[in-house]
């Protein structure tokens, strides 16, 4: 290999290097740019001379720019690494790895820029796409997460009237069970029916039947206490477990839901629809049987059906008719 001279290296450096290269004097205007700066942005070195950084710059990245090439200018800095936009002569918009430094005379006077820069559109582009994948996930998740709350939500409540089901009143009722044998606290069992639920199915339709259902859950919902349990039982019967509660203090309760109930304002087809229940309930205390438990409820709601509806009965107390009406 022959020995250059120094200007014939440099030249042959700047002509070959795979790095874009651009000289500006102190306006911004460029001076000279190597053949991959040209191959970048798409302007022959002849088209370059009549650019400034302004012209291969995106319209809403000027103002940082030339902020940028301001302080090189002044003195301020003397070099700069940037990742930024350029504008292409197709109207393409890049972005860049760029380094400038100021070229300065020998009394220290900044004479033009320097700028060097490697296309990393690539780079931005898998960042991007990484960025929006990231982001997809993360949606997905959250998607994913409500979903499966939903989906436990429907596990423990019922689709129709949104009560808890039979699933969590059975757990109710056993943790219950199970307070009670260990405190020796007594706590109530109750079951209500919807009076001639048939009828208003038959006469106004079952459309009007799920809006008596309905209707009619948010009667019990609102009528118990925070620690109290209703759901839907099954058809149109509901089940109460009310913890901590004496027999008379539950009665009192139920009855006024009892009443609440048949102030229910229900239209179907244009028509007043009246809406009674009536209510069966137990005392537990102590060691109980589950399966009693609910028995007793059941056998007191027959009973309430039997001698007239639309009213409580316990079963502790159906021995004792002058009682047996709450």
């Amino acid at each position: 290999m022959s020995i250059l001279q120094p200007e014939e290296l440099y030249s042959r450096i700047f002509n070959s290097s795979v790095v874009a290269i651009g000289l500006t004097d102190i306006l911004g205007a460029y001076k000279i740019v190597n053949p991959s700066w040209s191959r970048m942005l798409g302007y022959s070195a002849q088209e370059a001379k009549h650019l400034t950084i302004s012209d291969v710059t995106p319209a809403e990245d000027r103002a940082q720019s030339m902020m940028n090439y301001d302080k090189l200018i002044s003195g301020e800095l003397s070099s700069l690494r940037v990742q930024r936009r350029y504008l292409c002569k197709s109207g393409d918009i890049i972005w860049a790895d760029l380094h400038v430094s100021t070229i300065i005379d020998k009394d220290k006077q900044v004479l033009g820029v320097l700028g060097m820069f490697v296309n990393i559109d690539p780079l931005i582009a898998a960042e991007d796409n990484l960025s929006q994948l990231n982001y997809e996930l993360t949606r997905a998740n959250i998607e994913l997460k409500q979903a499966n709350e939903k989906l436990s939500l429907l596990a423990r409540k019922d689709e129709l009237t949104g009560l808890n089901n039979r699933r969590v009143l059975d757990e109710a009722l056993d943790q219950e069970l199970l307070r009670s044998s260990r405190t020796k606290r007594g706590f109530t069992v109750a079951i209500a029916d919807i009076d001639d639920f048939k009828k208003v199915n038959d006469t106004y339709g079952h459309d009007c039947g799920d809006e008596a259902l309905k209707a009619l859950s948010i009667v019990l919902r609102n009528g118990i206490r925070s620690m109290d349990h209703v759901g839907r039982w099954g058809g149109e019967e509901f089940l109460f477990v009310l913890p901590e509660t004496s027999l008379e203090g539950s009665q009192i309760v139920l009855d006024r839901i009892r009443r609440r109930v048949e102030e229910i304002d229900l239209k179907c087809n244009g028509q007043q629809v009246k809406l009674s229940i009536s209510i069966g309930m137990t005392y537990c205390k102590g060691q109980c049987e589950r399966n009693y438990v609910v028995k007793e409820a059941d056998i007191a709601l027959y009973e309430a059906k039997r001698t007239g509806k639309n009213k409580v009965l316990c079963y502790q107390c159906l021995s004792h008719p002058a009682q047996s009406d709450a």
